[in-house]
């Protein structure tokens, strides 16, 4: 250092902070490329979220401001390691900018997948960090010591990505003779080393500032040596349950179920389970051509934790597919799951239009959701398919769907669900041209697939839904139907509800407005959770009246009858509290009473509170009801979790195989239900009517037991019954059609029909006879045997054998749902035919 330069900064000791500022433009300078540049990278990142692009060009920017601050700095001769604090600072705010730069140029050439958010949040308190070190002269000492900490734990950070870049290092050094665009990779590593070096120096002054780094840098140290054992005692406990389920004699389920029903509700082993699926793992040859075989959706998330643990420790013994029936049995990702011909990476759903009529006086609604599909491609080529799951009130079906090509609506076909899978398919993997389709899945859900979605034109579609309407205390309750796909956070919505009575007073949320008696209306950003209370009236005794039969109606009152078990079936899992087995043990003394733990376990007053214990641990359970000996004089009690397979997943199994040679022949068992929450797996079999369900308390259990009674079964060929809405259905041989009531009667009996008959049958591939195929196509309804596709031309639907029914209701709308025209409806409808008439007769009066 030269006498000149020792006396400038001699005398900058002296001076106040805010001189030392006037006296270092440059620090003022960089601190305001930071604010530009970062400010350009969250706009970007913002346009990314909503938009869906990936980037927008600006790396160059970024790199242009690095690079431009770091010339001044060598011109400045500032650019150096070994030189005093004060010229730290400045290199500090350069490694900001570098940084920026680096995660701007991963946009472009992506090296690390998207990051975790908190592993975001770190990162950018860091960077906070490194700017407040080069400021901190005007910060109190204990925001100093702060920030001294936070450096500590940047440490690691950096060191991290120093680690997991050496693999790209050769990458770097050829890529840095290019305009320096290798350099990237080393960002880091230089990081790392001027924290460390900035560290040390202050520390020779100050023993506390040497203290607090040391302090970020263990607790950040400890926090992911424990993260690890929890890690490694995951696995081991995942061995565990696999090497159990080895050795079980009766393997009737697949072992993924053992797994998913075991392993606790923890992040860290959703995290393992999810590893290859959700999150990036450690590339085992430390190459960087390792890639993951396969993604789960469209994106991996990179969590370092994650990364570290698999290059520590091996993975499961698990396959992807086992993998991703765990993930959709306890981690509600069964949308995500979804076997996808395009990806779905730039699409979001950016208007929805909710039109629904509720009928309070026949207790159902018909909604139609009107849906847009933009794709936010930045390049204009690329087509990509977008594909949704609607969650439905228990008993509702799909009973239309249209898809818009070339600005014209266009109706779905009714067909075989493995005619309108087999079309989709071909159109879309192998022609690429426009089909949508929607499925019956279990669960009370339906999925909608839409392609092709490209960046020159937003796609629509509609789907109808014909639903019970909810009675619960006097009260009926419409929800809103929701559903899972392309992002609708900024999406508009359109709401208008109308109501069959226009003098029912319903409870309504507050953002809607109320334009004309039974008319309500919401504008405004999506909202997916929203529902309507109001009084329920006396039943309309209008029926619907459609080829020489009548649909009706009519008030269901669950009716007793006597019913004393001789075996008591218990399905327990971790939704039971041990006083409430207790109280319900006690009540069943003189009955015999059985719990199912791989095989079925008759429970004694000696192991009764062991076999229970042991059963609470299970996530959830699969009661097998073909183990059920005389099921007509059986009862199952249960207490459902939210989570469980579905019972389609279990169709390669043994147990699938035993359920089907049994479900032929037995009745539907009794079946008793604790608490409002029910499975997937138990939903299915209620639909498929294999059990006769009741529900209620344990208090109200206990009553009927004591009392030798259980709800009467009230279904047959020509009654089904909906408890949700408290109403069944009767279908009975009539002409007249005088008073014809909404054809949304036929089609909730057809849907519920249907589920009866195919129950036992469920798990046979020779179910799909003629007549129920008839019957589907007559109410239009979408089922587990028919599914309702649109195709671009009538060729297309003649090659794949797809017929336009002729005896069937169509496709529902709500014109066609019974809705009278309301006022200014009317106005216009006499103003057309005002005009149609003056047209006709204007030749003859001007005569």
């Amino acid at each position: 250092m030269n006498i000149e330069t020792q006396k400038t900064l001699e005398q900058t000791i002296f001076e106040s902070p805010a001189k030392k500022l006037v006296r270092s433009p440059l620090l003022l300078i960089g601190l305001a490329c930071i604010v530009v540049s970062f400010g350009l990278f969250l706009l970007q990142e913002g346009r990314r979220w909503y938009t869906g692009n990936d980037s927008n060009g600006l790396f160059l920017f970024h790199y242009m401001i690095a690079g431009g601050y770091l010339l001044t700095l060598i011109f400045q001769k500032l650019f150096r390691f070994r030189a005093p604090l004060q010229v730290l600072d400045h290199l500090m705010l350069f490694l900001v900018l570098a940084l920026i730069s680096c995660f701007s140029l991963n946009k472009e050439m992506q090296i690390f997948q998207p990051s975790v958010d908190w592993f975001t949040g770190w990162l950018i308190v860091t960077a906070v960090a490194m700017i407040g070190y080069s400021f901190r002269l005007l910060l109190p000492r204990v925001l100093q010591l702060v920030i001294i900490f936070f450096l500590g734990s940047g440490m690691v950070l950096f060191s991290y990505f120093a680690l997991y870049l050496v693999p790209f290092s050769w990458v770097g050094l050829l890529g840095g003779i290019l305009l320096g665009l290798g350099l990237h990779i080393f960002v880091p590593l230089f990081s790392a080393i001027a924290l460390a070096v900035a560290a040390t120096r202050m520390g020779k002054e100050d023993v506390a500032v040497k203290r607090t780094f040391l302090a970020g840098i263990s607790v950040t140290l400890l926090f992911t040596l424990v993260y690890l054992s929890l890690w490694q005692a995951g696995l081991e406990k995942i061995n565990r349950i696999l090497n159990s389920y080895q050795l079980q004699e009766n393997q009737s389920l697949p072992r993924w179920v053992a797994l998913s029903q075991q392993v606790p509700t923890t992040p860290i082993f959703e995290h393992i389970v999810q590893t290859d699926l959700v999150y990036q793992s450690a590339n085992e040859s430390l190459s960087i051509f390792d890639f993951p075989e396969r993604r789960f959706e469209d994106h991996q998330l990179h969590d370092p934790l994650v990364v570290v643990a698999t290059r520590l420790f091996p993975k499961p013994q698990l396959t992807t597919e086992e993998k991703i029936k765990i993930m959709e049995s306890r981690f509600n990702s069964r949308h995500l799951a979804q076997e996808r011909l395009w990806s779905g990476t730039h699409l979001a759903t950016s208007n929805i239009i909710t039109q629904a009529q509720i009928f309070p006086k026949h207790r159902f609604s018909y909604t139609e959701k009107i849906l847009t599909v933009q794709n936010n491609r930045p390049s204009s080529w690329g087509q990509e398919e977008a594909i949704y799951t609607f969650h439905l009130p228990e008993g509702s079906v799909v009973t239309s769907l249209s898809l818009w090509i070339k600005g014209r609506e266009e109706k779905g076909y009714l067909t075989t669900q493995s005619k309108a899978d087999s079309a989709y398919k071909t159109v879309v993997g192998v022609e690429a041209r426009d089909p949508s389709v929607v499925h019956w899945q279990e669960g009370n859900t339906v999925s909608v697939r839409v392609f092709p979605c490209t960046p020159q034109e937003s796609r629509q579609f509609k789907i109808g839904i014909t639903s019970p309407l909810q009675m619960e205390n006097g009260q009926l309750v419409y929800e809103n139907i929701f559903f899972d796909g392309p992002s609708a956070d900024r999406a508009a919505e359109t709401t208008l509800v109308r109501l069959e009575d226009t003098s029912t007073q319903p409870e309504l949320p507050k953002d809607f407005k109320s334009t004309i008696p039974g008319r309500f209306e919401r504008y405004g950003e999506y909202d997916p959770d929203w529902k309507i209370n109001l009084p329920a009236p006396a039943l309309n005794p209008r029926a619907f009246y459609y080829d020489g039969f009548a649909y009706q109606t009519q008030e269901y009152k669950p009716q007793l009858t006597g019913f004393s078990p001789i075996r008591v079936y218990l399905d327990l899992n971790k939704a039971w509290i041990e006083e409430e087995f207790i109280t319900l043990w006690n009540s069943l003394r003189n009955v015999k009473v059985y719990a199912y733990q791989n095989q079925m376990i008759k429970l004694t007053p000696k192991n009764h509170l062991e076999v229970f214990r042991q059963l609470q641990a299970l996530n959830f359970s699969l009661f097998p009801l073909h183990m059920v000996k005389d099921p007509e004089q059986a009862l199952l009690i249960s207490k459902s979790t939210d989570h469980s397979p579905n019972l389609s997943d279990l169709k390669e199994s043994s147990f699938a195989d035993d359920f089907k040679k049994t479900a032929l022949k037995q009745q539907p068992l009794r079946f008793f239900q604790l608490g409002q929450e029910t499975t997937p797996y138990l939903k299915t079999l209620k639909e498929l009517r294999l059990l006769q369900p009741a529900q209620g308390t344990l208090e109200e259990l206990v009553q009927l037991l004591r009392a030798k009674q259980f709800v009467a079964q009230d279904e047959n060929p020509n009654t089904v019954v909906l408890p949700y809405a408290k109403v069944k259905l009767t279908k009975t041989a009539s002409t007249d059609s005088s008073q014809a009531g909404p054809d949304h009667l036929l089609r909730l009996f057809a849907y519920n029909h249907l589920l009866q008959q195919i129950g036992p049958n469920y798990f046979r591939k020779d179910y799909l006879e003629q007549h129920l195929i008839e019957e589907a196509a007559q109410a239009n309804v979408v089922s587990p045997l028919s599914s309702l596709v649109v195709l671009e031309t009538q060729e297309d639907y003649e090659r794949f054998g797809i017929e336009e029914s002729k005896n069937s209701l169509g496709n529902a709308s709500v014109k066609s749902s019974g809705a009278v025209p309301e006022p200014h409806e009317w106005a216009l409808i006499i103003l057309v035919i005002v005009i149609v008439v003056f047209s006709i007769f204007k030749p003859r009066l001007f005569a």
